[in-house]
Protein backbone atom coordinates (compact mmCIF):
# COMPACT_ATOMS: atom_id res chain seq x y z
CA UNK A 1 0.00 0.00 0.00
CA UNK A 2 2.87 2.60 0.60
CA UNK A 3 4.79 1.67 -2.37
CA UNK A 4 1.37 2.13 -4.28
CA UNK A 5 1.29 6.10 -2.65
CA UNK A 6 4.89 6.52 -2.94
CA UNK A 7 4.51 5.72 -6.77
CA UNK A 8 1.36 7.78 -7.43
CA UNK A 9 3.43 11.19 -5.60
CA UNK A 10 6.25 10.28 -7.80
CA UNK A 11 4.30 10.50 -10.79
CA UNK A 12 2.18 13.49 -9.55
CA UNK A 13 5.47 15.47 -9.03
CA UNK A 14 7.13 14.44 -12.32
CA UNK A 15 3.97 15.58 -13.66
CA UNK A 16 4.12 18.69 -11.96
CA UNK A 17 7.99 19.27 -13.08
CA UNK A 18 6.58 19.01 -17.03
CA UNK A 19 3.99 20.94 -16.95
CA UNK A 20 6.40 23.34 -15.31
CA UNK A 21 9.12 23.01 -17.68
CA UNK A 22 6.55 23.25 -20.30
CA UNK A 23 5.44 26.16 -19.32
CA UNK A 24 9.04 28.13 -18.53
CA UNK A 25 9.64 26.89 -22.35
CA UNK A 26 6.30 28.81 -23.55
CA UNK A 27 7.42 32.08 -21.59
CA UNK A 28 10.46 31.57 -23.16
CA UNK A 29 9.33 31.30 -26.64
CA UNK A 30 6.46 34.84 -25.93
CA UNK A 31 9.42 37.08 -24.60
CA UNK A 32 11.62 36.15 -27.42
CA UNK A 33 8.66 36.49 -30.23
CA UNK A 34 7.61 39.83 -28.05
CA UNK A 35 10.93 41.38 -26.98
CA UNK A 36 14.14 40.36 -29.39
CA UNK A 37 17.41 40.18 -28.18
CA UNK A 38 18.64 41.38 -30.80
CA UNK A 39 17.18 43.60 -33.67
CA UNK A 40 16.47 42.58 -36.99
CA UNK A 41 19.82 43.34 -39.57
CA UNK A 42 18.89 45.07 -42.54
CA UNK A 43 19.08 42.94 -45.64
CA UNK A 44 18.67 45.45 -48.40
CA UNK A 45 20.96 44.97 -51.34
CA UNK A 46 22.34 48.05 -51.45
CA UNK A 47 24.03 47.40 -48.11
CA UNK A 48 25.22 43.84 -48.78
CA UNK A 49 28.98 44.16 -49.68
CA UNK A 50 31.10 41.52 -50.93
CA UNK A 51 34.73 41.15 -49.82
CA UNK A 52 37.39 39.75 -51.65
CA UNK A 53 38.28 36.07 -50.89
CA UNK A 54 41.60 36.26 -49.00
CA UNK A 55 43.73 33.08 -48.49
CA UNK A 56 46.29 33.12 -45.42
CA UNK A 57 48.78 30.47 -46.20
CA UNK A 58 49.95 30.12 -42.34
CA UNK A 59 46.74 28.40 -42.03
CA UNK A 60 48.32 25.12 -43.95
CA UNK A 61 52.14 23.99 -44.18
CA UNK A 62 53.52 23.81 -47.16
CA UNK A 63 53.07 20.38 -48.92
CA UNK A 64 57.05 20.28 -48.90
CA UNK A 65 57.23 19.96 -45.24
CA UNK A 66 54.70 17.37 -44.80
CA UNK A 67 57.08 15.17 -46.75
CA UNK A 68 60.21 16.23 -45.44
CA UNK A 69 58.29 14.64 -42.25
CA UNK A 70 57.23 11.23 -43.18
CA UNK A 71 58.93 8.42 -42.44
CA UNK A 72 58.77 5.72 -45.23
CA UNK A 73 60.86 3.06 -43.49
CA UNK A 74 57.69 1.21 -41.45
CA UNK A 75 56.24 0.58 -44.97
CA UNK A 76 58.97 -1.98 -45.97
CA UNK A 77 57.65 -4.23 -43.15
CA UNK A 78 54.03 -3.59 -43.94
CA UNK A 79 52.18 -6.62 -45.23
CA UNK A 80 49.11 -6.03 -47.45
CA UNK A 81 47.56 -9.90 -46.98
CA UNK A 82 46.13 -8.10 -43.25
CA UNK A 83 43.79 -5.77 -45.56
CA UNK A 84 41.99 -7.92 -47.34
Amino acid sequence: MIFKNLLGILILLLNAGGLGFLLYLGSLAVLDRFFPNQAEPDVSPAAVKKDPLRMDNEIMPDEDDLLKDLDLSDLDKLDLEDFE
